[in-house]
């Protein structure tokens, strides 16, 4: 009778320990299961230092339905409409919660750009063109925004194909400084001062990435960011003065190889004045239609059309001085000029 007793508490607390061991296994569990680490903050691991944990890593720029800027001062819509080169009407329309006329408190996010609006297309060269719907450049912390806004502009393509390039560099290098971004195209293209190109959307200034000590530049990062670029979108020329191109060269048959560096420097070409930045100019997609990817007059290249000039030569088979000057319009108003000139070619 006694050994019945004695082996029903035994089995009593057997049953006890049991479901407190079980109970603790399912709170580590549901303490993984929340994301944080198992092991407590304190812990030390196998080398005896405290576990790190990770930082939350901020929302990337990925998705270009919408773009919003942050506003850095108090501001309204009327002056974002000149600072950002962005009608007012089409602010209001895609910030129906905004004031009108009121102030707008610094940190606000404004949305600048919506695909709704229309789908971005780049029309005519590089040197003489224009940008239907231009897309800007979203904010991320693994870039800087140009200083003047109005230039922060380019094809969806561009832009994505940029936004990708940067995230890879920020992936490589996560204690890298942010990319310092220049000038890519204007909201509507055209002309914009300093430029001979940039007028179509296709192409970004992006300057070169300076080494950690000194005042010259990393060779290794730029390369990385530069092949990351050509490998990973429709890269048609990387605009570089030839003395930056010799340690760009350098750190690129130490990565690749020479055969290998002779077909990516096929695409970097030698440009006066690109001592600081990369020229970056990315080829039409196929949907734009009416976009010509080079600068005119560009024969050199191996898809651009041959013409034929029809303009008057001159010595040496150059077109001559005078016949690159636009025609003169003359008003229709009557036979006094048509005399005169008639009078002046008879005294001839």
């Amino acid at each position: 009778m006694l050994a019945g007793v004695v082996f029903l508490v035994v089995a009593a607390l057997a049953v006890t320990a049991y479901f407190v061991l079980s109970s603790d296994d399912s709170a580590e569990q549901e303490t993984a299961t929340d994301g944080s680490s198992v092991v407590p903050a304190s812990a030390p691991d196998e080398a005896g230092s405290d576990v790190a944990v990770a930082k939350p890593k901020k929302e990337r720029a990925t998705s270009f339905e919408t773009i919003s800027w942050t506003t850095t001062a108090s501001t309204t819509l009327q002056d974002l409409s000149r600072a950002w080169s962005v009608p007012r009407d089409v602010l209001t329309q895609l910030n129906p919660n905004l004031p009108a006329d009121k102030q707008i408190e610094p940190g606000t996010r404004v949305v600048l750009y919506s695909q709704t609006l229309g789908a971005s297309s780049s029309i005519g060269p590089p040197n003489d063109g224009r940008l239907i719907w231009g897309v800007p450049l979203p904010e991320d912390e693994a870039w800087t925004l140009p200083e003047d806004r109005t230039r922060a502009y380019a094809t969806t393509e561009t832009i994505a194909s940029v936004v990708a390039g940067f995230h890879a560099y920020a992936d490589r290098f996560p204690d890298a400084d942010p990319i310092v971004v220049g000038d890519l195209s204007a909201r509507k293209g055209g002309r914009i001062y300093g430029h001979q190109s940039h007028q179509s959307g296709q192409d970004i200034d992006i300057r070169l990435i300076k080494a950690s000590e000194g005042d010259g530049f990393d060779a290794e990062r730029n390369w990385f960011l530069a092949k990351t670029l050509i490998d990973g979108s429709e890269v048609r020329a990387i605009f570089l003065n030839r003395t930056e191109q010799t340690w760009l060269r350098e750190a690129a048959e130490a990565d690749v190889g020479t055969t290998s560096a002779d077909e990516y420097f096929a695409l970097i070409r030698h440009e006066p004045g690109h001592t600081i930045h990369m020229h970056v100019r990315f080829a039409c997609s196929k949907e734009d239609k009416r976009c010509v990817g080079y600068s005119l007059p560009d024969t050199d290249e191996k898809d651009a059309p041959k013409k034929e000039s029809k303009l008057p030569t001159g010595p040496g088979g150059k077109p001559s001085g005078g016949s690159s000057k636009r025609p003169r319009l003359i008003p229709k108003s009557g036979g006094k000029t048509s005399a005169k000139k008639k009078g002046k070619k008879k005294k001839k």
